[in-house]
């Protein structure tokens, strides 16, 4: 699990060098992009890859979010393994280990690129500057951003969009490896229940609680 668990916990004033499309900045069109997002559910496939392009793990599972930073992170293959945050703390939860790990949620998006989903989207003016948007296909645009401290866990995030609907969230740490998250079945704004991203701990599961 710990894999996975840095790719959610090290995983959304700008210096803008292109031109503006019409009507609106590229800065703008990426919030306008995002600003509908109050809730999500889709499938995902994570790819690892190092710096010289092998791939090096590859996960698949169901991922579901709720403003505000509430995140249900399924892993199906390839080995069961949840993730939950009701927005304060995080369980992490083994089934192969029998193990349940509790810990504060980040919800830095400098540190947790999840969480530029699940919070205000004007944080991007405050954390990232934005230095590439380009169309890869007509219904295709691709957002390219950089973080603004130096002491950020990864060098660049690329978000892309196909048809106005999240497809893409990608990042490079500073190793040089690159994380891809790739959705499908994207569903904007689910209706969930109450108790929908708290955790019941199994009976027999081994607890280590970080939260003080």
């Amino acid at each position: 699990m710990r894999t996975l668990c840095l790719t959610l916990i090290v995983i959304l004033s700008s210096s803008l060098s292109w031109a503006n499309l019409p009507n609106t900045t590229a800065q703008q069109q990426l919030l306008q992009l995002l600003r509908p997002i109050k809730g999500f559910s889709a499938n995902f496939n994570q790819l690892l890859i190092d710096q010289n392009g092998q791939t090096l793990q590859t996960i698949s599972g169901v991922i579901h979010g709720q403003k505000p930073d509430k995140v249900l992170w399924t892993v199906f293959e390839p080995a069961a393994q949840t993730i939950v945050t009701n927005g304060s703390q995080m369980w992490l939860y083994d089934p192969d280990l029998e193990q349940v790990i509790i810990q504060p949620y980040n919800k830095n998006p400098e540190s947790n690129p999840i969480s530029l989903l699940l919070g205000d989207p004007q944080q991007f003016s405050e954390n990232f500057e934005l230095l590439l948007q380009k169309t890869l296909a007509d219904s295709v645009l691709q957002f390219s951003l950089k973080p603004v401290t130096s002491n950020s866990l990864y060098t660049h995030l690329i978000l892309e969009f196909k048809n106005d609907i999240l497809s893409v969230i990608g990042f490079e740490d500073n190793l040089g490896q690159t994380t891809t998250l790739l959705f499908n079945k994207f569903k904007l704004n689910p209706s969930f229940q109450d108790d929908f991203f708290n955790f019941e701990t199994p009976m027999g599961v081994d607890v280590v609680n970080h939260v003080h």
